[in-house]
């Protein structure tokens, strides 16, 4: 069956409506009220691929008058490069091939430009229940793009960097083997072995690698790092996978539970030349927030997608959880960066708290936050995970010389490997919290495909 603006409302007489300019008494009109109130574009497009309703956020949106839009091909106003894609997409809604589609596309606008939108469409079908066409939403997306290219990019210097600089980046625990939880895919190039031969000792420990004359002064090293509470960095030799002697660089630290044990250690090693000191300082910056001290977006997008590649193997859940601080954007302009920055230590040591040793959690801006938890024991009570978030900010924070109460949408989606890349898991959660801010906020949405497309087209 396909699906309606309202069981009550036939849609193929919108359009209709709309060009009679004529409003139906009672239900109907609260209903025609309640769709042109909508921030997002709603459209109908006829069986010959013709806009025949745009409610008025159109106008707002791409700067056309609706009166002149209707009758007009909706082709017209699709980018030349996307619209076979655009067309195929259509034409199978309109041959009943497929009820609903999610897609983006580049519409163009009345400045001429081109902005990304993403349609939310669904086949309409008249009271006889034959196609009479095309119903949904449309929302720009320009600004969303823009900063997924961007992780993208960040993401992509990432891995150069580290393709160009030798090393791994690591997680581990606090024994003289040094058991591996997480390492990059440039052990190969370090060590001579691959990361699934390093983890969790399947085939020899980090530990043993290490040069025996070596052994007890990288340990006196790390521990004296951890008593001090310090970044602690090493040179020393390992013995690689062909027998050979290797000297490495390592920049590392604690972590530190609630409880203030000392649980593992993380941080990077790398192959050590002077020629590339500098060139380690600058991946180091990159590989931390500079203002929180978290994993950089990069970092945290590389565990994202070590931990969807290794999903098939583990016995425990790991869920995403993107975090939005409702209202914090309306006191940003009226604060200086460096009261901003403490506000954003205070909250990232808060989300923080409630982490585990294998968890990770990242800014992924101004108001939101990442955090991966990932569990081993027992099944993961999502519930429970995002009251225990909410509670955190009963409590005020303080942001410049003002205590700002906050509540949190959050958007939290399971990772599993029908996940693609770690940006389709940060993008599903997103979707999740975006729902949860249209929502009122003060509240968690849970990502799932067909909920998302109904609560954009099931208007």
């Amino acid at each position: 069956m396909g699906i309606k603006l309202h069981s009550d409302l036939d849609t193929s007489s919108i359009g209709k409506d709309q060009q009679s300019k004529q409003a139906q008494p009672g239900t109907d009109e609260r209903y025609r009220n309640m769709i042109q109130n909508l921030p997002q574009v709603v459209f109908e497009i006829d069986m010959n691929g013709c806009w025949s309703f745009l409610n008025t956020s159109w106008a707002l949106f791409s700067g056309f008058e609706v009166d002149e839009c209707i009758g007009s091909s909706y082709l017209d106003y699709v980018h030349p490069q996307d619209r076979p894609r655009c067309k195929g997409v259509f034409d199978n809604m309109r041959s009943g091939e497929v009820e609903h589609c999610t897609d983006a596309f580049r519409f163009l606008v009345s400045d001429g430009n081109y902005l990304w939108i993403e349609i939310h469409a669904a086949l309409a079908r008249s009271s006889e229940n034959k196609p009479s066409g095309i119903v949904g939403t449309i929302v720009n997306i320009s600004d969303r793009v823009s900063e997924e290219e961007l992780l993208l990019a960040n993401q992509r210097t990432l891995t150069a960097t580290l393709n160009d600089l030798p090393g791994m980046v690591y997680r581990c625990r606090n024994n003289p083997d040094y058991t591996m939880e997480y390492v990059s895919g440039s052990s190969y190039q370090l060590t001579g072995y691959h990361a699934q031969d390093i983890i969790n000792n399947k085939r020899l420990s980090y530990g043993s690698m290490i040069h025996p004359d070596d052994k007890l002064g990288v340990w006196e090293g790390v521990q004296k790092g951890i008593r001090e509470n310090r970044r602690f960095e090493l040179v020393y030799r390992i013995i690689t996978a062909d027998g050979k002697e290797k000297p490495v660089w390592e920049c590392g630290k604690g972590i530190i539970a609630n409880n203030n044990e000392w649980l593992g250690l993380e941080g990077l090693i790398i192959d050590f030349t002077r020629q590339k000191a500098n060139a380690l300082n600058q991946l180091e910056n990159q590989l931390y927030d500079e203002v929180t001290g978290f994993p950089s977006l990069p970092l945290f997008l590389d565990r994202l997608q070590s931990t969807i590649q290794s999903d098939g193997d583990r016995d425990f859940n790991a869920i995403l959880f993107v975090v939005h601080l409702d209202r914090v954007l309306n006191v940003l302009d009226q604060v200086d960066s460096e009261a901003f920055n403490k506000a954003s230590i205070e909250v990232g040591e808060r989300l923080a708290s409630i982490t585990g040793p294998r968890d990770s959690i990242a800014r992924l801006d101004n108001e939101r936050w990442g955090i991966l938890i990932n569990n081993r024991d027992e099944k993961l009570s999502i519930s429970s995970v995002a009251q225990q978030i909410q509670d955190l900010f009963l409590e005020p924070v303080m942001i410049g010389s003002s205590n700002i109460y906050v509540t949190t949408s959050i958007g939290v989606a399971a990772c599993n490997d029908r996940l693609q890349n770690a940006e389709e898991l940060l993008r599903n959660a997103g979707h999740a919290m975006d729902r949860a801010h249209a929502l009122g906020g003060g509240r968690y949405e849970i990502f799932d495909p067909q909920i998302h497309k109904q609560y954009i087209t099931g208007i």
